[in-house]
């Protein structure tokens, strides 16, 4: 725990004297891997999923699926030729209303995700997610 900045860092440490690879497969209860199979050929799957994030909050269609995304990510794009990488990680900001269930989407996405660092407000220049807003001299606009 960063004590002085009150969120987490996470890291790997495996102690061994021996270890066997078993297999390759997980090792599901053959009825979890029957249920994941049926889940997957059903066509309102993507809708399915969805519904499951923050099911306490009515509507936001949209939010719930950039959540879904995020969580699963995207792909690492390598081009090779000209030595740049992609990471195929996918970021989500929630920006709104007080009251519209921004808290509530983010930790019903913590609950799901072992790895998930939950930060808002004060705590989120701590890790790096601070943003600023400001106004295009050329257009007048406002951009994040």
């Amino acid at each position: 725990m960063n004590v002085k900045q009150g969120f987490p860092v996470f890291y790997t440490f495996i102690e061994a004297n021996s270890i066997k690879k078993y297999s390759d497969k997980a090792n599901f209860d053959p009825n979890q891997e029957k249920t994941f199979q049926d889940l997957a050929r059903r066509p309102d799957f993507a809708k399915l999923l969805y519904d499951s994030i923050a099911p306490s909050v009515y509507g936001h269609y949209e939010v719930k699926q950039a959540l879904a995304f995020a969580l699963f990510g995207g792909n690492e794009k390598n081009i090779v030729d000209k030595g740049h990488r992609v990471r195929g990680d996918i970021n989500v900001l929630l920006l709104g209303d007080p009251g519209i269930a921004k808290s509530q989407f983010l930790k019903s996405i913590q609950k799901i995700a072992p790895r998930c660092v939950y930060a808002t407000g004060k705590g989120a220049s701590a890790v790096g997610l601070t943003a600023s807003v400001k106004q295009d001299p050329q257009t007048g606009e406002w951009r994040l």
